[in-house]
């Protein structure tokens, strides 16, 4: 099934639109809250709320084919509300499938995940978005609710102290 006809579905009360959704959108969303929330067990509780609140609110979405910037804004929420909450990070879990920021950094996700911890929650999650979402900043400006100017200066911020971090310019303590 078809994104569309899944939320189409699902705004009909035919739950097999939501398990189609599921099936396209949880792995992504778990990566996303985990990168921002740095703890797996806080990302999966923010991917369960995430998708019972889609199922709650599915009928307030207007354009069925703005279903992805519409779910990754609620999983950003929830993810910003969970990690202004919690401080703590957590030996990272290999949830990271064979995806990677550019091919001007190092390969080893564990490294790049350590660099991505040290920004602050808001430069995290434009990272997340653009680079392992895939999302354009159109997407992520409308996931996020703040103008294209703003994404595109978090994003030229963030990967201006990812670079300077990733080139041993940062120091840890």
């Amino acid at each position: 099934m078809h994104e569309e006809t899944a939320v189409r579905a699902l705004k009909s009360g035919d739950m097999s639109g939501l398990e189609t959704l599921y099936a396209l959108y949880a792995k992504p969303a778990l990566r996303m809250a985990y990168l921002i929330v740095s703890d797996y067990q806080t990302a999966e509780d923010i991917l369960q709320d995430a998708f019972i609140q889609c199922l709650r609110s599915i009928k307030t979405l207007k354009d069925n084919n703005a279903f992805r910037p519409w779910f990754y804004k609620i999983v950003t929420r929830l993810s910003y509300k969970a990690a202004g909450k919690s401080k703590q990070t957590v030996p990272c879990e290999d949830i990271y499938g064979d995806i990677s920021v550019t091919d001007r950094y190092p390969s080893d996700t564990s490294y790049i995940y350590d660099c991505i911890k040290t920004l602050g929650a808001k430069h995290r999650a434009v990272i997340v978005m653009y680079f392992y979402a895939d999302m354009s900043i159109k997407e992520i400006s409308s996931a996020l609710g703040c103008p294209q100017g703003t994404v595109k200066s978090r994003l030229n911020a963030a990967t201006k102290l990812l670079k300077e971090r990733m080139e041993g310019e940062y120091v840890y303590g």
